[in-house]
């Protein structure tokens, strides 16, 4: 599927379960998407990281995941088609330009797409990452080391993936790789499916784009005409991204987690909420005994954190109780 569908991020989140991590990453891309979180899906992407902390988030309009059902494969972005560079002292760039397009993967793992003449602005902006060229030669500014005569296979991890067939926790080995397998196949078929994008949807966004464009420039410069590539408007008028807008949901959940660890108790999350008006992380604690829940409401407090407990319950060999939890050492 076209890159232009899904964005990818790559987010930093605690330790959690696999049921969790799924709550987690919506969290952790919300305040970074220009669209209601409601009317998106966030999917866990393929990432070979050496910190368990670090995930790939993917998102997609609930829309467009409909339509996914009803499609032909490969359903995963194709950018995965190109493998991720490995970073070389600093961030990489894999560039497959074909045309006015070009596809982009990044050392992080995170790709998209893009018109090829806004690539040249769009790497500065990024602090000049090295770049590689695997397909048609890119601006001559850009000083990219030309792979086209040989570019790297795609990754059968990542062609492993699949919007429609979301990978089950536990599941793997031969069944994986048989799925790999298919997908690589059908990628060498579409020629790395660069050139099997929805045209449709690219006429759409060019058309969005245009609207943008008029509407920024006629409070500017009104009555001037627009020529045929309204990029370079849109990314004169359009400002910088800005960590500022992210949410304190991370950092309280990062303090707690963080205290959690350093008590010898054993406990669990059975369910995990926030509320984003005062920032009260709500967490429903398991541990084996009342005493335990008892020494981590202590051990909060002491950190600094304001914490209500509900009313405790044991049985089973086990007690749980829902704490809501506010503030913070750290903040």
């Amino acid at each position: 599927m076209a890159a232009e569908q899904v964005g990818s991020f790559l987010v930093e989140v605690p330790r959690a379960t696999a049921r969790q991590r799924r709550a987690l990453l919506t969290f952790a891309v919300e305040d970074r998407i220009a669209a209601p979180i409601q009317s998106v899906q966030v999917v866990q992407g393929p990432l070979d990281s050496a910190d368990p902390g670090q995930l790939l988030a993917f998102v997609l309009s609930n829309d467009i995941m409909a339509e996914i059902a009803a499609a032909a494969p490969p359903h995963l972005p194709e950018f995965l088609m190109i493998p991720r560079p490995s970073a070389e002292g600093g961030p990489v760039w894999s560039v497959w330009r074909e045309g006015t397009r070009a596809v982009v993967r990044t050392s992080d793992g995170t790709g998209f797409a893009l018109r090829a003449p806004m690539l040249p602005l769009l790497w500065a902006r990024a602090g000049n990452p090295k770049l590689y060229s695997l397909a048609e030669p890119l601006d001559e500014a850009l000083p990219a080391e030309d792979l086209s005569a040989a570019p790297p296979p795609p990754d059968p991890r990542d062609l492993a993936f699949s919007f429609a067939r979301p990978p089950a926790a536990g599941t793997g080995g031969v069944a994986e790789w048989r799925w790999a397998a298919m997908a690589a196949g059908a990628a060498l078929l579409i020629h790395l499916g660069l050139t099997a994008f929805d045209t449709a949807a690219l006429r759409r966004i060019a058309q969005d784009e245009r609207i943008a464009a008029e509407a920024a420039i006629a409070s500017v410069l009104p009555g001037v005409p627009l020529s045929g590539d309204v990029a370079p408007i849109l990314a004169r008028l359009t400002p910088a991204p800005s960590d500022a807008g992210r949410g304190p949901f991370l950092p309280l959940l990062n303090e707690v987690a963080g205290t959690l660890a350093r008590n010898p108790a054993t406990v669990g999350f059975r369910r995990l909420s926030w509320g984003r008006r005062d920032n009260t992380l709500v967490v429903l604690m398991q541990s084996p005994g009342l005493e335990d829940l008892q020494r981590i409401e202590q051990d909060l407090e002491t950190a600094g954190f304001a914490v209500r407990s509900g009313a405790a319950t044991a049985g089973n060999g086990g007690a749980e109780v829902e704490m809501r939890i506010t503030g913070g050492a750290g903040g």
